[in-house]
């Protein structure tokens, strides 16, 4: 059997498993967002003025928010962008804040500050398109963070799918890739039942689509694929079947990274001692790998 040290190692080793350390200096990306979101805010409170029959209007606020028709008449297309730095009130710009100060600082430390950004306003931009889509000839408006904040969260489960976070209410510990699925079966459950509320779930939803593929491109190989039941066409085409058959009597085995975690996760919950001869070949072959890769 391979020892206990050993196996530990390989599992932290596992990019995805890797706890993120405390916020670092020099990353300039999140604090940024959040203060050019609060100054906005405020921007917002002081051009408000109450109209008739107890509606408050902003200037900034119609100057910039997402409202299709305005965007199809006029070619406003800068209100895609603009909209995500807009918000409806004090919890809604605190609750989007803390989101991406929670996940935006584990993500823009591994990813830095350049491609977070990319990642933060590419989720944002989308999130608007798909919102829009399906708000054509309508006077509705968008505005918030939520969308650019879904794609945050999504990368961020994507690659630390296994960090605990803990829910305010109820106050439960869950792994970050449940509370991920979690919310994005919440945000297309209420899509798909037009409940409303008024949240703008299909925003939510765009930024999560625009996320997930966004780290799947970037980091094919590091992040875990929170939504691996989706089948996506090999871009190359379809590969031809190189396996050689194995002697008789011999048995092969692949070491490859979905096997091995499924070992190490089987470690995790039962210990060594669940292991199959088989697993523990498979164990062996990754290390070995491992250490030719370095």
């Amino acid at each position: 059997m391979l020892h206990s040290k050993k196996i530990k190692k390989m599992f932290s080793d596992r990019r995805y498993n890797r706890k993120f350390s405390n916020y670092r200096a020099g990353n300039y990306a999140v604090p940024t967002i959040i203060l050019i979101n609060v100054i906005v805010f405020i921007l917002q409170q002081i051009t408000t003025t109450k109209g008739s029959y107890g509606f408050s209007y902003s200037s900034v606020t119609y100057s910039f928010a997402l409202i299709p028709e305005v965007v199809v008449k006029n070619y406003e297309i800068w209100r895609l962008f603009t909209y995500m730095f807009l918000h409806g009130g004090f919890w809604h710009i605190a609750l989007n804040m803390w989101g991406v100060y929670l996940f935006g600082s584990m993500l823009e430390q591994y990813m830095g500050s350049k491609k977070f950004i990319m990642l933060y306003l590419v989720s944002g931009v989308f999130a608007g398109i798909f919102w829009m889509l399906f708000n054509l000839g309508a006077m509705s408006v968008c505005i918030g963070a939520s969308g650019a904040l879904f794609g945050v969260l999504i990368g961020a489960a994507m690659l630390f799918p296994n960090s605990m976070i803990m829910l305010l209410i109820p106050p439960i510990p869950l792994k970050l890739r449940t509370f991920a699925i979690i919310y994005a079966l919440i945000e297309t459950f209420s899509a798909i039942s037009g409940f409303d509320g008024q949240v703008a779930h299909l925003a939510h939803i765009g930024g999560l689509i625009a996320g997930y593929i966004i780290m799947r491109i970037m980091y094919p190989k590091e992040v875990f694929d929170i939504f691996k039941f989706i089948k996506f066409p090999s871009i190359k085409g379809v590969q031809k079947n190189t396996s050689v058959k194995a002697p008789k009597g011999w048995k092969m085995t692949s070491a490859s990274a979905t096997s091995v975690d499924e070992i190490l996760d089987k470690i995790s919950k039962n210990g060594v001692n669940s292991l199959t001869e088989e697993e523990v070949t498979v164990l062996k072959q990754a290390r070995e790998k491992m250490r030719s890769s370095r």
